[in-house]
């Protein structure tokens, strides 16, 4: 017989599965990769959106306690907010509490203190 340096169909299969293999373990991790950028992307957001809404009740009078409704901000469609003021032991220290939540699912909350003028 006569050997003309070619492929046999098993190391043609085999390599074939080898790429596949490959291309699949590099098209998950690069899906992982976007999820993972999407999530960053809508924390980053309601990190931005609670951090302004608590600067704001700071730089305002001296809240009364209460929670307050949900409220949104045209900048951000698909956040929502609402505001809680409890009283701590300290009469004139508040805690106040912003909730965000992102397409109806809790995203972050943040709080900060504030000490009456």
């Amino acid at each position: 017989m006569k050997h003309n340096g070619g492929f046999t169909l098993i190391e043609i299969v085999i390599s074939i599965a080898i790429i596949s293999i490959s291309l699949v373990t590099l098209v998950s991790a690069f899906n992982r990769t976007a999820v993972a950028a999407a999530e960053s992307s809508v924390l980053t957001g309601a990190t931005m959106l609670g951090q302004e809404k608590i600067t704001v009740a700071n730089d305002a009078e001296f809240p009364e306690t209460g929670e307050g409704k949900w409220e949104t901000d045209e900048r951000y469609p698909r956040y929502r907010f609402r505001k809680a003021v409890t009283q701590t032991p300290f009469l004139d220290v508040r805690l106040v509490t912003v909730q965000v939540q992102y397409d109806l699912k809790n995203a972050f909350d943040i709080q900060g203190y504030m000490i009456k003028k």
